[in-house]
């Protein structure tokens, strides 16, 4: 596990400069590798780069960079092959010769054999960057679900690559400037898709994306995508015994692989049903006794009690954090600096002390992400959407005989449902998953009537970039979900707050093997009409430990709200309203203020305006240079 980062500049020739600016962009990422640094640079090409390096398989002989045997093709990498055991004993018999004991070697072999198509023979978590001298290319590739970010920016002859933005910042050719356009979209839908960051001309990597780069041309390069999960349309399993035996099959192999490791390794407990399933696996693959993990607060809906018990059910050395409002208000700001961009999980800052208390015992977790997004965990929110653009069928099809209206006019029932009847049913599917501003569709909170209507437009526009055209509902909605919530909120967090704690965060339902069982499974086994999600997986644990069949999703819940109107209110209220704040600029100004008022009388938008703190905080950083 590493940070990677560099640059390909025709007008950097002189070694010592670009080392450099080499050395200054991996000072900004020191967190995720501390243990190690490796520089690769090629000045008669113009590449520059190098990694830092969290030292987890293959300690002694696995620095970085990697070469092949002939010296023409080397990697930066970031991140776990799972399966680079199976690879490295397959390469070695076509006659590579290696050189190290590490899942990064394999890496340049591969792409031996290979060229840009070896990603798809990877199990893992990843970011690498691969110099090949003989064709004068570089490839550059974020793994299949995103669990690793690649940021870059290209402009002119140059081409600049980072695990982090901060590392592209400190590039004085590498401008630091918002992208106002980002601002809105954020607030409304609390992330941002790839390739959009709240920067201006930087661009993130998509989930099983690549950049194939000529050397000679390097702003050239376009990203293209290797792999994309999707649900299959004539799936394989069609009874829930068939799907949940490969299901086990699957996760025991998957968390069996994830196992692997030369250094100690915990299991992070939310309580729920998916964690569980995680710990029992692991449980019957090691033979130390499990350490566990687990976030508790002060409050009824504090998940202490619930992962506690998963931890007596594991037998584990169990270990649990507690989170205040105070330490939220303490690190809003090293989570904004560590995130890179708002992403506007409350939850963030609890990852981040759960992960610098595990760091003190083990370097490597393996948590729960992903088996909502596959199985449809969001049963109640995908059966609550599914009722709502059902019911608008009946409006599009007759939508020629109902006058049009815009999100500007929706005081009513009826101005609502207009606005339904002209919408495709992704564009409804993707405004159905507004969870900031403007409120949902039944209110307009913050909002002007202008950003309103904008919004309408990049509704459609997301609905086009991020879901199929075709298949049942709830596979686009799961798809949806894995393209963006997953990826691009989720996912950033757990890697940015872990590595922040320098620490790995392995996550085994996102292994290419599970993803493969869970794309041929119909929609009856992942959720029913009305009962919980996640069926099959349900099963699994029921059939496999004889536990798990009703256990309630939580997740990371903290009491946001009492916390933001009580002991946290100063604080907010100055970062969304005081003199110094950007958001003045970008919202109006009344209606923020409104905003305000309307929460502390009970409005329930904790989530937003959280949203606009953490970007207030994002941008004093960022921006403006506050330390």
């Amino acid at each position: 596990m590493c940070g990677i980062a560099g640059f390909v500049s025709s007008a950097v020739t002189d070694s010592a400069a670009g080392q450099e600016l080499t050395a200054r962009m991996l000072d900004q990422i020191v967190h995720r590798g501390p243990d190690d640094r490796g520089i690769l640079q090629v000045p008669s090409v113009g590449f520059f780069g190098g990694m830092q390096r969290l030292s987890i398989i293959d300690l002694c002989t696995g620095q970085q960079p990697v070469w092949n045997e002939d010296q023409t093709v080397a990697v930066l990498f970031n991140g776990e092959i799972y399966n680079y055991v199976e690879l490295r004993s397959e390469l070695i018999s076509k006659g590579h010769v290696f050189h190290t004991g590490s899942d990064t070697e394999v890496l340049v072999h591969l792409y031996e054999e290979m060229g840009a198509a070896m990603p798809e023979r990877l199990r893992g978590m990843f970011g690498f960057a691969i110099l090949d001298l003989k064709k004068n290319r570089c490839l550059i590739a974020r793994d299949h679900f995103g669990q690793k970010p690649m940021y870059w920016w290209a402009s002119g002859q140059r081409l600049a690559f980072a695990s982090e933005i901060k590392s592209l910042l400190v590039l004085p050719f590498v401008p630091c400037e918002s992208d106002p356009e980002a601002f809105l979209d954020y607030v409304t839908w609390l992330r941002l898709p790839a390739p959009q960051t709240h920067f201006k001309d930087i661009f993130r990597l998509g989930p099983g994306e690549l950049l194939d780069i000529d050397l000679a041309q390097p702003s050239a390069a376009k990203p293209t995508v290797w792999w994309k999960f999707q649900f299959a349309e004539h799936p394989q399993f069609v009874s829930m015994s068939e799907a949940s035996a490969a299901l086990e099959q699957a996760l025991d192999e998957s968390v069996r692989l994830h196992l692997r490791s030369d250094v100690p390794i915990g299991v992070m407990l939310s309580g729920g049903l998916d964690s569980r399933v995680i710990g029992g696996f692991a449980k019957q693959h090691v033979q130390t006794q499990l350490q566990t993990f687990s976030v508790e607060f002060d409050g009824e809906d504090s998940e202490g009690p619930a992962a506690l018990e998963s931890a007596r059910w594991l037998g584990s050395q169990h270990h649990a954090v507690k989170v205040t409002a105070e330490d939220l208000g303490q690190t809003i700001r090293d989570v904004a600096w560590h995130l890179d961009e708002p992403v506007a999980d409350p939850a963030a800052f609890a990852v981040l002390k759960l992960c610098r208390m595990a760091r003190e015992h083990v370097k490597v977790l393996l948590g729960g992400e992903g088996a909502d997004e596959l199985f449809a965990g969001y049963a109640g929110r995908y059966q609550s959407m599914m009722s709502q653009v059902g019911r608008s069928r009946f409006l599009r099809a007759v939508s020629c005989l109902i006058p049009k209206a815009d999100l500007t006019a929706q005081a009513s029932r009826v101005m609502r449902a207009r606005y339904r009847a002209g919408r495709t049913l992704n564009a409804e599917l993707v405004e159905c998953r507004i969870e900031g501003l403007p409120g949902g569709s039944l209110a307009q909170w913050g909002l002007t009537a202008a950003q309103l209507k904008r919004l309408s437009v990049r509704s459609q526009q997301y609905a086009t970039q991020l879901i199929p055209n075709a298949g049942p509902i709830l596979d686009r909605m799961q798809m949806l979900d894995v393209r963006w919530q997953l990826a691009e909120s989720l996912l950033l967090k757990s890697d940015k707050m872990s590595m922040a704690a320098s620490l790995e965060l392995r996550c085994p339902f996102l292994d290419s093997g599970v993803a493969a069982v869970a794309s041929q499974m119909p929609a009856m086994l992942r959720t029913g009409a009305t009962g919980p999600g996640k069926l099959v997986l349900r099963d699994v644990a029921q059939r496999r430990f004889g536990v798990g069949s009703q256990i309630p999703k939580k997740g990371f819940p903290i009491p946001l709200g009492d916390w933001l109107r009580g002991p946290l209110r100063e604080q907010c209220e100055a970062a969304i309203l005081g003199t110094g704040s950007p958001l003045g600029s970008l919202l109006d100004a009344t209606r923020l203020s409104e905003l305000w008022a309307e929460f502390q009388c009970g409005a329930p938008l904790e989530v937003s305006l959280y949203s606009l703190w953490l970007y207030s905080e994002w941008a004093a950083t960022f921006l403006y240079g506050r330390s």
